[in-house]
């Protein structure tokens, strides 16, 4: 079968309850968020995600009336915007073994009003690629990132690379069925019998939190920050 973006978008839309995906030939609207320009400004030192930090920060010293950890927002805001690229990719290489062009400039996401993380993804390429080109392009918008993020504390390479990963074994986890789901584990080196996550998003470090139930400090693993 051969493929289009619109029609991979309608296909990855249809999977999931928290997050669309639309096909569209340009940004569309101001409140969303270009992947390329946002990386481009890290990339050349600046700081482009404080803004999404500081509004988790502040909600989390109100509803806990605490100076809450920095690593905390920190780490949730890394993690949703690696999961954008990995999400699309990843499921839909499992769904039908191409995917939408994720490179940077050819994606962009809007965050939920309220709770913040990405809740809708826009497809600004029609291109759609091959799986080993997908893994090429996850890892290269992916580590660009991790790799130039600096939100003012300090996280281990663990987590910064553990979230990619645990990203892309979810999304490819994600369908009920999917027949190239093997192979897409394969390309991405997904261990698709892993229940623990790598990375952890400290959320524990909040008052009368617990850690989550695929939480690494569940198995007793010490988890650096």
């Amino acid at each position: 079968m051969t493929y289009t973006a619109s029609r991979l978008a309608d296909l990855l839309d249809g999977e999931m309850e928290w997050l669309s995906v639309r096909a569209a030939d340009q940004l569309p609207g101001p409140e969303w968020i270009h992947c390329g320009p946002l990386l481009q400004e890290q990339l050349a030192g600046g700081d482009p995600t404080y803004g999404w930090r500081k509004v988790l920060q502040d909600e989390y010293a109100a509803e806990y009336s605490i100076e809450p950890p920095v690593r905390v927002a920190a780490m949730f805001v890394l993690m949703w915007y690696v999961s954008v690229p990995s999400i699309v990719a990843g499921l839909s290489t499992a769904l039908t073994g191409v995917s939408p062009d994720v490179s940077p400039d050819a994606l962009a996401f809007r965050r939920h009003p309220t709770a913040h993380y990405p809740v809708e993804v826009a497809l600004l390429s029609d291109r759609v690629v091959t799986t080993s080109e997908a893994v090429q392009q996850v890892e290269s918008h992916t580590r660009a990132f991790t790799d130039s993020y600096q939100p003012g504390v300090k996280l281990s390479s663990r987590q910064r690379l553990g979230a990619i990963s645990d990203e892309l074994r979810a999304a490819v986890q994600m369908p009920e069925e999917a027949r190239h789901a093997v192979a897409a584990a394969a390309a991405f080196r997904l261990d698709l019998d892993r229940t623990m996550r790598t990375s952890c998003c400290f959320v524990y470090a909040l008052p009368n939190t617990n850690p989550c139930s695929t939480c690494p400090r569940i198995s007793g693993v010490k988890v650096p920050i």
